[in-house]
């Protein structure tokens, strides 16, 4: 019955067929939150699209290059594309490209290009531009060090379902970085974390519950 219902969903979400057949995407998502099993079919969907000028189906493609998702890795080639999406408009592939400059991976570690990268995702809503920027200014990496302001962009991603952005903050609340002190709020930022699919969140959220 199990393995039925699985197949039925299949079907339905991904154009599944028979014994044999190949699993389709049709609907392009972002590529973090993908399970092994949809790395091929997302490549593929992304290849497409990147083909057809899509810039953020270019960006989507660079991240998987990256990690070696579903392609063998290719972190020159997820460069490209993160530039290559970047440069024609992806707030994602801007965010993307912010993070491999302040890792160094791929092309020099630049904390200064990598916050104006993320500060240009985030202007154009792309949440992990937004948590990106919030990390900089946290540690006055790239820009002057002011809590506040993480606080003010982590907010800002974690009210967007962002659940890195809520463990973040509830981080700041729990140690009163750039905000008073205050556990009972924290354990709600990390519950929302945890809620969210984040691990790190709940072993947050069970620490200060003891």
């Amino acid at each position: 019955m199990r393995e039925g219902a699985i197949s039925l969903l299949c079907a339905l979400l991904w154009g599944c067929g028979g014994a044999g057949s190949t699993a389709v995407m049709k609907t392009m998502r972002p590529p973090d939150g993908l399970q092994p099993d949809e790395y091929t079919p997302a490549v593929n969907l992304y290849q497409r699209k990147c083909g057809e000028g899509d810039a953020t189906g270019c960006g989507y493609l660079g991240f998987m290059y990256d990690n070696g998702f579903g392609v063998t890795k290719d972190t020159s080639m997820g460069v490209e594309l993160s530039e290559r999406a970047c440069g024609e408009g992806s707030a994602y592939g801007c965010a993307y490209l912010g993070y491999l400059h302040r890792l160094g991976r791929g092309v020099p570690q630049d904390d200064d290009r990598a916050a104006t990268l993320f500060r240009r995702a985030c202007d154009d809503d792309e949440l992990s531009g937004c948590v990106g920027l919030a990390i900089m200014y946290k540690s006055g990496s790239g820009v002057p060090r002011d809590l506040e302001h993480a606080v003010e962009l982590f907010r800002r991603a974690c009210d967007r379902g962002d659940a890195l952005a809520c463990y973040s903050l509830g981080y700041m609340y729990a140690n009163g970085e750039g905000v008073d002190r205050d556990i009972e709020q924290a354990a709600q930022l990390f519950h929302e974390a945890c809620t969210s699919g984040d691990a790190v969140g709940c072993d947050a959220e069970k620490s200060v519950s003891r």
